[in-house]
């Protein structure tokens, strides 16, 4: 690519990182009480873009993270997102979301909604 578009996200991807971000996030929160950092919510977009092989620009990645934080908490109505132990097994090969997990599918179809709502 080149120009403006050299470091933009395809739709897939933005909801592939969005994702992520908010599994990063529950992570945390599971096994601290509290949301990322936003030093760790870069280094999360910066794992990601590595095993993604992606790029994306800084403005990007923030409003991903910040709507990461926006999504996170409504899934903490499930016992199993307090457990971070559980939540990493929604990973493969290191970190890389596990796509045939219908738990990640239907994270997903939330972060999917959320960023079409805009």
């Amino acid at each position: 690519m080149t120009g403006d578009n050299a470091h933009k996200l395809d739709a897939a991807e933005r909801v592939d990182l969005l994702c992520f971000l908010v599994m990063a996030q529950l992570i945390g929160h599971a096994r601290t009480g509290d949301w990322l950092r936003t030093d760790h919510a870069v280094e999360a977009t910066r794992m990601w873009a590595a095993s993604n092989s992606a790029e994306c620009d800084w403005l990007d990645r923030a409003k991903l993270a910040r709507m990461s934080v926006a999504i996170a908490p409504q899934f903490l109505v499930f016992p199993y997102f307090r457990d971070a132990k559980e939540i990493v097994k929604l990973f493969v090969d290191g970190w890389r979301l596990d796509y045939r997990s219908p738990t990640v599918r239907g994270i997903l179809d939330v972060c999917m909604e959320h960023l079409r709502r805009g």
